[in-house]
């Protein structure tokens, strides 16, 4: 046991270590063109960018059912690969249902949201989407089959294909539509990175996809759809909602602002919580599996997240304007205000998405969809309260980061009570 421990525990920080460090690069290369992209582009411009982003978000968890998030558990690797199958024929399918739904919308919604260019710009969103997914399915695909060199390489992909088809269409003068152009291109060029590796390391299995076992999947998995889908709508709504408020209750050119500090802040942290989260995910299952619980890796990795998260906080806080000003432009000063409003709730944010696995691992889909509603309403009632009663952003932003920091706070909490599962043995990192 002695040895196998030693075994597992070189494994994990090999895989974490394997991760984080292509994710940082990756994010070097991002953070290197912002200072590029923010000269070449208006506050308008990644206002636009953040709408289209996150009605692509949401209309994307519509599409997936979230039926990839099964493809970790499945019970072999045939299965797994039906199920990325069925994800994708049934995207395609619900995705072209809701552009037709919502186009008629488009003008409507660009009034609302004071976003003009909105309408234009719509149809992108169920493209944007489809193609997400499959970098998504491609993503849990790796985390299955332990795949995290491969993995930290398209993150690397993902990210230089980003930014470099920003800054190229900023270069070349296509404002307005340039970001989301750009991003569009990004992620397709990502995607199709995934479905190359994909078919180059299991080609004889995807080859093997079975159309008529798509039924019977979606019947034994109906639980992603019934419970882990709504889960992460909410979540999507709720990423959504700072962006769609601050729009109508304020400017584009705010949502811009908005955005930018999350691109510059919260975009790396989430993308390297995401990293130790695969890796997290993996072992936690695995000692969820041999031990009953994940207590003991839990703990662990909450001590050093929770350390360096802060640190790292208190460290920047006091420069975070003038960094903004220097590396951006002296005319994104007001993104690095707000910045230092929004840090420490990005901080928790940070540690709970790190360790947001352990509540599929456990089958608590529900406890997670009920939290997901105390997430939607208190970033809502924050914002509201800030923007009624105040009718100033920076107050606003400092209601919604108090009322969200209490969300991920009580999300760590859950996920620690259900990390202890059901049995006394806890195993060594």
């Amino acid at each position: 046991m002695g040895l196998q421990q030693k075994i597992i525990k070189g494994e994990f920080l090999r895989n974490t270590v394997t991760l984080v460090t292509g994710t940082a690069i990756a994010q070097l290369f991002g953070i290197l063109l912002y200072p590029v992209l923010s000269r070449l582009f208006t506050a308008s411009d990644f206002g636009l960018l953040s709408t289209i982003s996150q009605i692509s978000a949401i209309i994307m968890v519509l599409a997936s059912g979230k039926y990839e998030s099964s493809i970790l558990i499945a019970d072999t690797k045939m299965e797994a690969a039906n199920i990325i199958g069925m994800t994708l024929l049934r995207s395609s399918i619900i995705l072209l249902i809701l552009y037709a739904a919502i186009q008629p919308f488009g003008k409507a919604l660009s009034v609302v949201l004071h976003e003009p260019a909105l309408n234009k710009w719509l149809f992108v969103c169920p493209i944007s989407a489809f193609v997400i997914i499959i970098y998504n399915c491609f993503n849990e695909w790796c985390v299955r089959n332990k795949y995290y060199t491969v993995l930290s390489l398209n993150k690397i992909i993902n990210t230089l294909a980003h930014t470099l088809s920003k800054t190229i269409l900023g270069f070349l003068k296509v404002v307005g539509g340039g970001l989301v152009i750009g991003d569009l291109i990004g992620r397709t060029i990502s995607a199709g990175s995934c479905v190359y590796k994909a078919l180059n390391n299991d080609k004889n299995i995807f080859l093997n996809i079975n159309k008529r076992r798509f039924s019977s999947l979606s019947k034994k998995y109906i639980d992603f759809p019934k419970y882990n889908m709504p889960d992460q709508l909410l979540s999507s709504i709720g990423e959504a909602l700072p962006v769609f408020l601050l729009g109508a209750f304020f400017n584009n050119t705010e949502v811009g602002y908005y955005s930018m500090t999350l691109a510059v802040l919260s975009v790396p942290v989430s993308i390297i919580s995401a990293a130790v989260r695969d890796v997290f995910r993996q072992r936690a299952n695995e000692d969820y599996l041999n031990f009953g619980n994940c207590s003991g890796i839990f703990k662990k990795l909450l001590l050093i997240l929770s350390v360096f998260s802060f640190v790292f906080s208190l460290s920047v806080f006091f420069i975070l304007p003038k960094l903004f000003a220097f590396f951006l432009g002296r005319s994104w000063m007001i993104a690095g205000e707000y910045s230092q409003i929004l840090l420490f709730m990005i901080a928790f944010s940070f540690i709970a998405n790190s360790l947001s696995g352990v509540l599929i691992v456990v089958n608590k889909l529900k406890v997670s969809l009920y939290w997901q509603f105390y997430y939607v309403g208190i970033t809502l009632l924050s914002i509201l309260v800030g923007a009624i009663l105040f009718k100033s952003v920076k107050a606003t932003l400092f209601c919604f980061a108090i009322g969200r920091s209490t969300a991920y706070i009580l999300y760590i909490f859950l996920s620690y009570k259900y990390s202890k599962g059901e049995k006394r043995v806890v195993p060594n990192l």
